[in-house]
């Protein structure tokens, strides 16, 4: 049974795509008699009426959230064999060649870091730890549109992530178009140092200026995409029309102990971006500052 649970069991070379950044696509993932096993025993019947009021808005289940419902057992051991060392040592056997380009050192960090059990699995009411790697696994959903739009557009993930992956849920009954995952290429004229200053001082409310769509990946039954994160990963879903239905998925990361850095300006690099203000660049030096010095005190006070 655990091996018909593994999002990966179907993977071959032919799934694997380098553009417009390294990711994975595996259509029918997984057994039809698992799939459909998980149709039936997902949280969908938990969502309050209250939330499904709402237009096209994101919602979450957490494995601990459903741990002890019985009719949600068989959903909550799916989800919780994807948040674990085994899922991590998969997944980096196939992106090996691109972590090493990407983030070298990072896979000998994360090993070591397992090995000394400095993980945790994400709760619902969990907030990341420096001290630790996390593994997230949870159902999600959008609930019915009563006016068209799109959950969220073209965003990079936390700056901790290694790796992010999204597994379709779409039911035979749902007929309604859109929600599907979109892949964006920046533009080709920017540099690193560019692309940071844009999501540093504009929080992403102007992408559609900075890059371009290169890749749509349809809202299906059964698809499970997974994708290393990086300054390049940049993603959205399209728009959803109007439906009673639910759009129904699960999310899985993998997050390392600190920032990768991939986005993350450095002091040098926010004092010469241009679209900052003299007092705004100013503020950023003081803060810096004064972050330097409890440093230095509290390094003194160990010492004494």
């Amino acid at each position: 049974m655990k091996n018909d649970f593994f999002l990966l069991q179907n993977y071959n070379e032919t799934h694997y795509f380098n553009t417009p950044f390294p990711h994975v696509i595996i259509k029918n993932a997984l057994p039809d008699h698992i799939y459909n096993e998980l149709l039936k025993k997902s949280p969908k019947t938990l969502i309050k009426n209250s939330s499904l009021k709402l237009n096209n808005t994101r919602g979450n289940f957490y494995p601990d959230q459903i741990e002890k419902e019985n009719s949600h057992k068989f959903f909550y051991e799916f989800l919780n064999y994807h948040q674990s060392p085994f899922f991590f040592e998969e997944c980096v056997k196939i992106f090996k060649v691109d972590i090493k380009k990407q983030y070298p050192g990072l896979i000998e960090h994360s090993k070591k870091m397992i090995e000394n059990e400095k993980i945790i699995k994400l709760r619902s009411n969990n907030k990341k730890n420096k001290k630790f790697m996390t593994f997230a696994a949870n159902y999600g959903y959008n609930t019915p549109v009563t006016e068209a739009s799109s959950v969220i557009g073209a965003h990079l993930d936390h700056y901790d992530k290694i790796f992010f992956g999204l597994f379709y849920m779409k039911e035979d009954i749902d007929k309604f178009s859109g929600g599907d995952l979109i892949f964006y290429k920046w533009d080709n004229k920017y540099s690193n140092y560019k692309k940071k200053n844009i999501i540093y001082t504009e929080k992403w409310n102007y992408m559609k200026s900075h890059c371009e769509e290169a890749k749509r990946i349809c809202y299906d039954k059964n698809t499970f995409v997974l994708a290393l994160n990086s300054i390049d990963s940049l993603h959205g879903v399209s728009k959803r029309s109007e439906t009673n239905s639910i759009r129904q998925f699960c999310y899985f990361s993998i997050a390392s102990n600190k920032d990768l850095k991939f986005a993350t300006p450095n002091l040098i690099e926010k004092i010469f971006f241009k679209n900052l203000s003299y007092k705004e660049k100013m503020i950023i030096i003081f803060n810096s500052l004064k972050f330097w010095i409890k440093k230095v005190l509290q390094l003194l006070n160990t010492k004494h």
